[in-house]
């Protein structure tokens, strides 16, 4: 054909007629040919001439506009837009994507809104990931990725498409069947076997979704291939898996769940013998064995059968209860309304609250009820949920997300209490049943130093990732209340059974413990920064402070007269969060203001 702007004119001209070329497919509409088994969404608009290869899918509101050419098994999620583009064949295209005049080679992924533009090509088994952009003229070469958010301005032809870190803020998370494949599962459960060692006892388990329990299947695949002794969980929770791996004695374990933040990624939690998150020098240990391919490989003698445990889950309401007074609980018979995900959470929430003699109310689940729910849509519902519990006089609401992770309580009063406020209310229960210092990351309120002075304690501030917390909460120093602490940090069952628990031997309503926390008022945002410009906001942060203190526990926390700011670099996406706390909500806002100003400025955004 020539060059490749030839090669592109030549399929334009195809479709146009103007070459006696026979267009395989059926002409559904004038100019527009779509082969066998393609799947075309009702709300999706196509303007010929365009050509639809076989077992194509185009998701909802997907744009297909002239002299565009998508090859055989192409998936193109919803919003994407494609114009004067040439697609090969499997190629993954993300919601709210554009490509404009572009040719893509097969295999390429093109992530969540990144953009590719006229003349642009890139090769074989490439990678866009979210944001990324693609200015006009840029050649790709095959297996090359680029970073989220990231501009490429010109060519690109050494590097790899196999990227340094693999792990992220909680584990390793991806678009299933795209990052996320059985292949890619079977390759980090082997990594995760050597990384342990020979023979290592090690769990596995996932949600009840069918798409993580293929991935747990093929991730315990992986390690049974490196001799590790393999026991599995079977479906359910994070809380509970995080428990069994801790009960039984193993050497860490996996949890396949999928994302609060969308129904088509999922998250791989690894953790480590305590059942907290393995460490940043195991993760990286992970990543060079997956980069390196070394792996242990067992002889077949060593191959060991998996265990299937089926009584973790009963085992793990047990210990939730055993610390609990089940007796003033059933006297106080409490009402709770309650929304969680009835596919994952049904028998482990029913069961807990038949121990503890919980009245049970589900709300807002009523239609589609085993359909996915984010953690968004269930958020969505927390104002309906708080007017039902003040008008059926319901002692407390909560809102727990598909594992039991995150939790969300609503007050007798119909106030809600999430983010901080939560941590302050968990903190205070923790004061007031004399458990030792309480630990809290550095983004929680100045209030609970308070309620530990009002309590003859103290406060350990960690950083916000998991590791470190765990660190804290399990130091010698910290006393043997470590280990309940961490899961009420980080179990929204074991929480809310926990604040109920306390409410009941106490007498007193959830709104009456919120009511002891001194008010606080914070803000928090995020400022968008290109990867090259965060080392240098970092720094410059630093280096010209304004007169008061700071400190650099994790990111650049900055004390003012009347509250403080901090700016925490996001370790996964191009941004800051900023987080601030002031004496007035006025004064919090115009904290994140004034550091999200200088943030732009450090970096050269025009905001």
């Amino acid at each position: 054909m020539g060059n490749l702007q030839q090669y592109q004119e030549a399929q334009y001209d195809a479709l146009a007629g103007k070459a006696r070329i026979k267009i395989p497919g059926t002409e559904i509409m004038p100019q527009v040919w779509v082969e066998e088994g393609a799947s075309i969404d009702p709300s999706a608009k196509i303007r010929g001439p365009a050509l639809i290869g076989a077992d194509c899918q185009l998701g909802a509101a997907t744009r297909i506009e002239p002299f565009s050419i998508l090859g055989q098994g192409c998936l193109v999620r919803e919003r994407a837009s494609i114009k004067r583009s040439v697609l090969w064949n499997n190629v993954y295209v993300g919601p709210g994507a554009a490509l404009r005049g572009a040719v893509l080679g097969s295999r390429v992924q093109v992530l969540a809104k990144a953009g590719i533009y006229e003349g642009a090509v890139v090769g074989d088994n490439s990678i866009i990931r979210e944001n990324g952009l693609l200015k006009p003229d840029v050649k790709l070469w095959p297996h090359k990725l680029v970073e989220t958010g990231a501009t490429v301005h010109r060519s690109l032809i050494w590097g790899s498409c196999s990227p340094k870190k693999i792990f992220g803020f909680e584990g390793i998370s991806g678009l299933i069947n795209v990052e996320i494949t059985p292949e890619f599962a079977a390759r980090i459960g082997a990594a995760f076997g050597s990384v342990a060692g020979a023979g290592a006892r090690l769990a596995v388990s996932s949600d009840s979704y069918a798409a993580s329990v293929m991935l747990k299947e093929a991730a315990k695949s992986g390690m049974q291939s490196v001799g590790a002794q393999v026991l599995d969980f079977g479906p359910g929770i994070t809380p509970v898996s995080r428990f069994g791996v801790r009960e039984t004695g193993c050497r860490g374990g996996i949890h396949v769940r999928i994302s609060p933040q969308a129904p088509d990624k999922v998250t791989m939690v690894f953790t480590n013998p305590h059942g907290g998150n393995i460490s940043r020098d195991q993760e990286r240990k992970i990543e060079n064995a997956m980069a390196r391919e070394d792996f242990l490989r067992a002889e077949t003698g060593r191959i060991k059968p998996p265990e299937v445990l089926t009584q973790v889950a009963d085992s793990y309401l047990s210990a939730i209860c055993a610390g609990l007074s089940a007796l003033r609980l059933r006297e106080a018979n409490f009402k709770l309304l309650l929304c969680y995900d009835q596919v994952n959470l049904e028998n482990i929430v029913g069961n807990l609250c038949a121990r503890l003699g919980l009245g049970l109310e589900s709300i807002g689940l009523e239609s589609d009820a085993k359909a996915y729910r984010g953690w968004r849509s269930h958020q969505e519902l927390l104002p309906a949920l708080s007017r039902a519990v003040v008008d059926g006089g319901a002692d407390a609401g909560a809102v727990l997300d598909s594992n039991a992770d995150r939790l969300i309580l609503i007050d007798n009063k119909g106030q809600v209490i999430q983010d901080e406020l939560l941590t302050a209310l968990l903190s205070l229960i923790i004061l007031k049943g004399e458990e030792g210092p309480v630990v809290v990351p550095v983004t929680a309120p100045r209030a609970i130093e308070a309620l530990a002075e009002r309590y003859r304690s103290r406060v350990v501030r960690t950083k916000t990732a998991m590791q470190d917390f765990l660190d804290k909460v399990l130091a010698p120093e910290n006393g043997i209340e470590g280990i309940s602490q961490f899961f009420l940090h980080f179990d929204g069952l074991a929480a809310l059974a926990r604040v109920l628990d306390h409410a009941a031997r106490f007498n007193t309503s959830i709104s009456d413990l919120v009511a002891e926390i001194p008010e606080f008022f914070m803000d928090r945002r995020e400022a968008p920064v290109p990867w090259e410009a965060k080392g240098r906001v970092i720094r410059q942060l630093i280096q010209d402070p304004p007169a008061s203190r700071l400190e650099l526990l994790d990111g650049v926390k900055v004390y003012h007269e009347d509250g403080w700011a901090l700016v925490l670099p996001d370790p996964d996406e191009p941004f800051c969060r900023v987080f601030s706390e002031g004496s007035t909500m006025e004064i919090a806002e115009s904290l994140t203001d004034m550091y999200i100003k200088k943030i732009n400025d450090i970096a050269g955004i025009v905001s």
